[in-house]
């Protein structure tokens, strides 16, 4: 029984030292040469109840160390008790947030970027002479200077090589935009093929079929786009931004 006790002591801390002048809870260690600053650094030490003998600076004279009161321990305990519920929120947090990375990084990994070869061959031009190649397909090389997602689908970013920076949109399959598209331009070309495209020209003499591709733009750039071609609702009036309904 008596070697039961000892092992399951031996690790055991009995009593700690604790100094508000002479303790450092950086360099302590609770014993007498090394008291803790702070109670509740000796509490975290221990880390668990039953808490050992906590001894700090006596206010008697020729005494120099004296058992925490009553009182004190209490408070200290607070304070351990609060602690012990932030450091638990904390590893919670931790967990919820590399489960999400983790899952986040499996989605990444079905990403796939595919080259459309029906395109010319990109160019490889740095980010200052982008200008002089407008209209045409080109390849940049750099670091993500600034990233900003919206939704799962969108990414904005901003690019930069060290010769200037570049902001870039990333989106999902233009899948929806291309059968719009083809089912736009698939019913004009019926219908101008059919007898009654005569009904066409007597509505709209200088109607003209769309053509691929269609203009792709941000719905503010489109506002503007609408204006600076003189482009008006049934009303007379310019489209603002805010209505939903855009048709040319």
């Amino acid at each position: 029984m008596s070697l039961e006790v000892t092992r399951a002591t031996a690790g055991m801390v009995l009593e700690l030292y604790v100094s508000d002048r002479e303790g450092n809870d950086t360099t302590g260690d609770g014993t007498k040469e090394k008291p803790f600053k702070t109670g509740l650094k000796a509490l975290m030490t221990v880390g668990k109840e039953p808490f050992p003998t906590i001894y700090v600076d006596s206010q008697k004279e020729n005494e120099r160390w004296d058992v925490i009161s009553k009182s004190q321990m209490k408070n200290i305990k607070k304070m351990w008790h609060r602690e012990q519920m932030k450091s638990e929120t904390r590893e919670k947090k931790e967990a919820e947030d590399n489960l999400r990375r983790e899952k986040n990084l499996e989605e990444a990994k079905k990403i796939t970027i595919k080259n459309d070869s029906s395109l010319p061959e990109a160019k490889c031009v740095k980010i200052h002479a982008l200008e002089g190649y407008r209209g045409q397909r080109v390849k940049v090389f750099g670091w993500v200077h600034r990233l900003r997602r919206q939704g799962k689908n969108l990414m904005f970013l901003v690019l930069r090589d060290g010769t200037g920076y570049l902001q870039c949109v990333l989106s999902d399959d233009l899948d929806l935009l291309n059968r719009l598209e083809d089912l736009v331009c698939d019913v004009v070309d019926r219908v101008l093929k059919s007898p009654a495209a005569s009904i066409v020209y007597d509505l709209n003499p200088n109607f003209k079929p769309p053509k691929r591709p269609f203009r792709r733009m941000n719905y503010s750039d489109a506002i503007v786009w609408l204006k600076e071609h003189d482009i008006k609702k049934e009303d007379g009036t310019f489209y603002e931004f805010g209505e939903v309904c855009i048709s040319l």
